[in-house]
């Protein structure tokens, strides 16, 4: 996920690290997500950075990628000191004063996150200031995102069906088994980390618990094989 902002934090390392300190460290280097746009108050809001203009070609079938994850957390698991938004609200904007800093911290990181109250607090990349909106996050084409089904990438084709053949190393045997058995569909824009064509970050919805850093389903791999299948032409 893709691009380094005031609030957000790095990205976790390569392999099957244990601690947010380690995820932290390498989401800096393979990035935030990016671009979706979102209507709120009648204004345009940029929930990813706008990477739009980054080339996107269809790659055959290769080795070596690497797999990483985003989410949508949830606020009832962030416990940290509050934090005042006040001057980093997007104009036409009402919301409360504050939230947890380690929540805000994430959803700069994720670009949505969903709220205590029920709807979802959405990080503007391009006007650094956060909205509130009642949809559930979307992808780069305002698509909602699919847990398990949607990835972001910036160098296959939106729609480019992608079947992962072997998850490479790092992944415990269920997890590898549910990645691989998935119908994954590009359908969002990766940046910082993830303008090559073997970088895929793959979407697994909302927070469920507050230990997801330590579990199976939050990973990186590298090493895996995937295959790629171009999009079928409209009629």
């Amino acid at each position: 996920m893709t691009a380094v902002q005031d609030v957000t934090t790095p990205r976790p390392p390569a392999g099957r690290p244990r601690g947010g300190r380690g995820r932290r460290a390498v989401r800096l280097v393979c990035g935030l997500l990016v671009v979706a746009a979102v209507a709120a108050a009648g204004l345009e809001l940029d929930h990813r950075l706008n990477t739009i203009d980054l080339p996107r070609v269809n790659q055959p079938t290769q080795d070596g990628y690497t797999l990483t994850v985003y989410f949508t957390p949830s606020e009832v698991y962030y416990h940290g000191p509050r934090r005042s938004i006040r001057d980093q609200v997007c104009a036409g904007q009402s919301l409360p004063d504050g939230y947890p800093a380690d929540y805000l911290d994430r959803v700069g990181l994720e670009g949505f996150g969903r709220t205590a109250r029920g709807d979802y607090l959405g990080w503007d990349f391009t006007r650094h200031c956060y909205f509130a909106t009642d949809r559930p996050p979307v992808g780069s084409h305002e698509n909602p995102l699919v847990p398990w089904q949607s990835v972001a990438a910036n160098q296959l084709s939106p729609g480019t069906r992608i079947h992962v053949v072997d998850c490479g190393r790092g992944l415990a045997p269920d997890t590898c088994a549910r990645v691989k058995s998935a119908d994954w569909r590009v359908d969002d824009l990766c940046s910082i980390g993830c303008d090559d064509a073997k970088h895929l970050d793959l979407y697994i919805g909302e927070q469920t618990a507050a230990n997801l850093e330590d579990q199976d389903s939050y990973f990186v791999t590298t090493s895996a094989r995937v295959e790629a299948r171009e999009p079928e032409p409209a009629d």
